[in-house]
């Protein structure tokens, strides 16, 4: 008795393997943060505002640590900057949903 051909569950095949350049993901990085503070302006909720504010950071951390280990040291300050900008934003956001 011969088993059935199983197919497998992942569509791109085993050896196949797409990798992506740390400027890729610096790029990526900084689409994502754009597009959470597009949506952090726009919403008409608080609750909704707080939780994008801490999406936000947590973006921000990942891309602080991405061009810290690539060797752009000259952004993390902006981002520094712009971290304790939201997360002051986020805490003022979070006590006034209490």
């Amino acid at each position: 008795m011969t088993e059935p051909q199983i197919q497998s569950i992942y569509k791109g095949g085993g050896s196949q393997t797409e990798s992506k350049s740390a400027k890729d993901l610096i790029q990526t990085e900084w689409q994502i943060i754009d597009k959470l503070l597009k949506m952090a302006e726009t919403t008409r909720y608080e609750k909704q505002k707080a939780f994008y504010c801490q999406t936000l950071a947590s973006h921000i951390s990942a891309l602080s640590m991405l061009l810290k280990l690539h060797g752009q040291p000259d952004q993390t300050q902006d981002l520094a900057k712009l971290l304790s900008q939201i997360q002051t934003q986020a805490k003022t956001q979070f006590r006034a949903l209490q």
